[in-house]
């Protein structure tokens, strides 16, 4: 059947000399279980990339004699989800053979393991969602999507940070962003991510707040604290003053939209993180400590190799959502410049640089002073470069930004 599915969609591909929905799913070689239908797919590949069409079907009779075209009706794109859906089937069987196997052998992680591997591999493979656009299809639209940001209150085009200076050089956070904030350890990664969890929950968004760095109870708490301008020590202690006291009770009765904190354990893979951003539709996703997520595809963590892979899917989670991904990772001190923490700065790889729309750094302004620091947009896709002063006050749990200071710079 399937073999018969194979030389079905490649008589077609060939008769029609058009292989472009094939080439959009990421078809490979090892797609097709036949071996003789894995060379034909190849030498098609390869006399496209070369003479930039596909082979008539005499030419390819000529390389192929034995081979038999097959008169086909049903057009390509039945053809194509026939082969993916038995490709995910036979994968999938694979996984729980050898689940079943490392069961049976009482090494329980492992089969989980092998499992949620599989599952992150084949989720994402012959997805043919395109977002090619025509320009000149329905071009008042864009006009419509002008004047709706025109009129936004913050002017905006996506959410607000919280910080204006931040605000006016990206535009606000955009769907389908990676935004990355990275810093040296114990500088402040969480605290500034919470803020901005705050800010887009203050617009009516329902965030979704992952931390791997803090504790469910240090991120509740933490929440509460600076919802309520109070102090965090004070807090944990059950020693707020009595002003205090009353701002805590004035949050916790005032109606918000939904922020979610989901269970580290659960999420600490891709796959585990698209199951709750499912359940819980969230507007905005913060992935607090995203460089200790476990990646499924290399099944390593905190490697080179494992953030390579985890910043793509997380890039790929944005876009697949349509929603902002804003993570946070850590800095490495021998990676200074001139004391100065800069985007080259991130640690382990790269490819958080590489793969991030924007980049925002935070560091201390004074290594005795733990009163402020300086936020820099240090790489950006879309906007100019630049830098804001911020207030760190953990006495009345504001973190925000110095009034009328802006420092951007153009690109």
């Amino acid at each position: 059947m399937a073999a018969n599915n194979e030389e079905r969609l490649l008589s077609k591909a060939i008769r029609d000399r058009n292989i472009k929905p094939l080439i959009e799913c990421g078809v490979q070689e090892d797609w097709f279980f036949n071996d003789l239908n894995r060379q034909v797919w190849k030498f098609i590949v390869k006399h496209n990339e070369k003479y930039g069409e596909v082979p008539t079907a005499v030419t390819f009779k000529d390389n192929f004699p034995t081979y038999t075209l097959l008169a086909v009706e049903d057009n390509i794109e039945y053809l194509l989800d026939q082969l993916i859906e038995y490709r995910k089937r036979q994968k999938t069987i694979d996984a729980l053979l050898d689940a079943q196997q490392a069961v049976a052998q009482q090494d329980h992680n492992s089969a989980l393991q092998t499992m949620a591997q599989a599952a992150q591999v084949l989720m994402n493979e012959g997805v043919r969602e395109s977002l090619d656009e025509n320009l000149s299809d329905s071009p008042m639209d864009r006009y419509d999507e002008y004047m709706a940001i025109k009129t936004r209150p913050n002017g905006l085009l996506g959410l607000s940070t919280g910080f204006k200076t931040i605000d006016e050089i990206t535009s606000g956070v955009l769907n389908q962003q990676l935004w990355t904030i990275a810093a040296p350890p114990k500088t402040g990664k969480s605290v500034l991510a919470m803020q901005m969890a705050i800010s887009a929950q203050n617009e009516g968004q329902r965030v979704m707040f992952q931390s791997f760095e803090m504790t469910a109870r240090e991120m509740k708490t933490r929440y509460d604290a600076m919802r309520s301008h109070i102090s965090h020590k004070r807090l944990i202690t059950s020693a707020l003053h009595p002003d205090e006291d009353a701002r805590f009770l004035a949050h916790l009765n005032t109606s918000r939209d939904d922020f979610w904190m989901p269970d580290t354990v659960a999420s600490r893979t891709v796959t585990g993180l698209c199951a709750k951003i499912e359940k819980y539709s969230p507007d905005i996703l913060f992935v607090d400590g995203m460089y200790l997520m476990h990646d499924e595809a290399t099944g390593e963590t905190e490697t080179e190799r494992s953030l390579r892979s985890l910043t793509r899917q997380m890039k790929q989670v944005a876009q697949r959502y349509d929603i902002p991904v804003v993570v946070s990772t850590q800095t490495l001190r021998s990676k200074l410049r001139g004391g100065k923490v800069t985007a080259d700065s991130i640690g382990y790889t790269s490819s958080f640089l590489q793969d991030s729309d924007i980049v925002l750094v935070l560091q201390r302004q004074d290594e005795e002073d733990d009163s402020s620091r300086s936020l820099t947009v240090a790489a950006s896709r879309i906007s100019e470069m630049g830098s804001a002063d911020l207030l760190w006050d953990w006495e009345e749990g504001r973190f925000e930004e110095y009034a009328a200071f802006s420092n951007i710079q153009s690109i």
